[in-house]
Parts: structure tokens; sequence; C-alpha cells
């Protein structure tokens, strides 16, 4: 304090210092509230951006899950997504599980193609549903904070280029199922057991969410800050993903599962543009004709749907997956889409009853011998 005998200039240096801390104070906080309120413009902007888009939704797609009272509903694997759905996403999917096959089959004389699922179901509404699996633990409601969070920065960033969000959205959407199957072939390795059946899926997931890459570059380039973005994103990813999965593999399908959820909602925006006319529906490309087996007049629009449906079966087997973790039959035969509703018989199943995986039935189809342990 001040005192009497204090001189008067020093009396006065003192005032000074004292009120220009009280102004610098003073600037910080207002710095501060300026910082906060617009933060909360930002955060209203974005609530405003996410509630109009749902509510340009029509009601057949509004988000949510899918349930029955009866027993046969609560006791299917898939029980998120309507049977009829699950039919045909099955079907849309089934190219893909026969390319994987078809060297095993018939090496150099593989030359039919899985039949096509029409335009018209690939329109059907039980496709163009969006189906949301609820969050029962603490590790699903981080995942889906997590991909809500990543999905607005990306809305965002990419606005109405909905093209540019597709090239960047696939770059991302073919780590996990790299890193998932690494990860399962070496458990496989370091516990001296077999894998049954989980790493030949994985893997061609990844296959599958690279080909629409590859689909994608054919319609638009990315620009340079894409790509920077896109070489950022995938080392963070993926170093970040191999934790989770190594920490908590069940926590990191789920993930997947709600990251394939915000890919079909995608999928969906960028098929209304082109329905409505903001971007032209081009001849498709021919990569995507080739991979689908599409007629040569095809067009933009049916390879969204059929890139879609892709990401349906992601979503769903993912959840699956997570699924398995949970009620500790991570050493089971996961079940494809389709088995339960259609009521065939799980290849996967039928081979581990008799000692034999998915390959050996493969093998054993095409008349090719195999070991008691040629299974993965």
């Amino acid at each position: 304090r001040e005192g009497p005998e204090e001189p008067t200039l020093k009396r006065w240096r003192r005032r000074y210092v004292a009120r220009v801390a009280t102004i610098n104070l003073s600037a910080q906080l207002l710095t501060m509230q300026r910082m906060m309120l617009s933060s909360t413009r930002v955060l209203g902007a974005l609530g405003r951006m996410t509630a109009a888009r749902q509510t340009a939704m029509a009601p057949s797609l509004a988000s949510r899950p899918f349930s029955s009272s009866s027993d046969a509903a609560r006791d299917r694997r898939y029980h998120w997504v309507e049977p009829e759905a699950e039919r045909l996403i099955a079907r849309a999917y089934a190219r893909h599980r026969q390319l994987a096959q078809r060297d095993a089959v018939s090496p150099n004389g593989w030359k039919s193609f899985p039949p096509s699922i029409s335009i018209a179901d690939l329109e059907s509404p039980a496709l163009e549903q969006e189906y949301h699996y609820p969050p029962k633990t603490r590790g699903d409601r981080i995942a889906k904070k997590l991909v809500d969070y990543g999905e607005k920065l990306m809305h965002l960033f990419f606005r109405e280029k909905y093209d540019h969000h597709a090239v960047t959205l696939e770059t991302v959407a073919a780590v996990p199922g790299v890193v998932g199957a690494a990860h399962r072939h070496l458990r496989s390795l370091r516990c001296m057991k077999r894998d049954h059946g989980w790493i030949n899926p994985l893997q061609e997931e990844a296959e599958n969410e690279r080909m629409h890459l590859l689909i994608w570059m054919q319609h638009t380039k990315p620009t340079s800050i894409e790509r920077a973005f896109v070489m950022m994103a995938q080392g963070i990813y993926v170093a970040a993903y191999s934790v989770l999965m190594y920490l908590s593999p069940r926590t990191a399908h789920r993930t997947v599962g709600y990251l394939e959820e915000a890919a079909h909602r995608a999928y969906t925006d960028y098929l209304r543009a082109v329905d409505s006319g903001a971007i032209p529906n081009v001849p498709a490309g021919e990569i995507a004709k080739k991979y689908y087996s599409l007629p040569e007049d095809a067009k933009l629009r049916d390879v969204i749907l059929h890139v879609r449906a892709d990401e349906c079966m992601h979503r769903d087997f993912n959840h699956h997956l997570s699924d398995l973790y949970d009620a500790k039959e991570e050493d089971e035969f996961p079940t494809k889409m389709g088995e339960e509703v259609e009521g065939k018989p799980s290849e996967a199943k039928e081979g581990a009853s008799s000692g034999l995986g998915r390959a050996s039935v493969v093998m054993a189809a095409s008349g090719k011998k195999t070991g008691p342990d040629g299974a993965q």
C-alpha cells in the first residue's frame, strides 16, 4: 500500500501500471467474449444446416431403428434393418463376394459376371431408408459423437461439392477394412488359432472402397488443398484406428458402422443433387461400367445407386461384427447378409461343422482337394 512517506512520482507510476493492467485484462475478457459469441454463431449455423437437411428428407427416409415385437425379428443378426432391405443389400453386394471367390472356383477361366441388381431395386425405399443403430454403451456414444462431428466438418468444408466429398470420403473409408484385416491376421498368428472367416470380408471391404475412389476419380479431380487434407487425414486416421482396433475392436467396428451411416447420407444427398439438376447426370466412367457390369449407356446416377448399396453392406456388416464382440463371439463365423431372410445356410457354418472354413467350402465346390485345416 502507498504510504504517506512514498514520493509522489512513485505513487503515480504505481497507479499507471495498475491502470494499464486493468485495461489489458478488460481487453482480454472482451476478446474471449467475442470468440465465444463467434463459436456460438458457428455452432448455431451448423445446427440450422443439419436441421434443414433433415427437414428436407422425406418422411419415409427419416432416420429410425427398425424394431419389431416378434421374437424372430429380435433373433436376427441384422435386426436393425428391415428384412426387405437386408435381402436387397445382400443382392447388391453379391457381386463382390463372387469376385473374391472366382480364382478359387475356376482360375483363369471365369467368364460370367454375378447377376446385376436392377435399378428399380436400387431405388427401392428399403435401400433409400436411412437406418441407424442406436448406441448401447459409452463407447458407442463416443463413436457416434465423433462421427457426427466429423460429418459436420465435412459438410462445412465441401458444402455442395458432392463429387469432391465422395473422393475424400472414400480415401478414409478404405482404411478400416485393411487395418481390421491386418489386426485379425496378426491376432490369428499371435494366438496360433483360426480366424473363422473375418479376414477376407474385411479385405474385400477395403478393396471395394478403393474401387469407389478410382470410380469417382474419373468424374472429378481433387484440388491441391484436398490432396493435402487427404494425406494428413490418412496418417492420423490409420494411426488412431490402429490403436482403437488394438484397444477395443468392438468400438472400432461400431465407429465404422456409424461412418458408413454418414456415407449413406452423403450419397443420398449426391443423388438428390443429380436428380435436381444441380450436378449433370453425365455418362458413367469405364471403371464403373466394368466393375458393376453396367450397360454402355449407364449414367452417373446409376453409379451412385450402386455405390450407396455397397455402403449399406459395409454399414450393417461392421455393426454385426461389433455385436459379435458384444456377445463374446469374436471366434465365430460372421453371418452373411441375406442368409437369414432367404433361409440359406451359411457356407462358413457348414464348413465349421466339418472343421473346414469358407475357403475350403469353395474349393470343395470346385472339386479341388483341401487339407483338414485349409480354412482361415
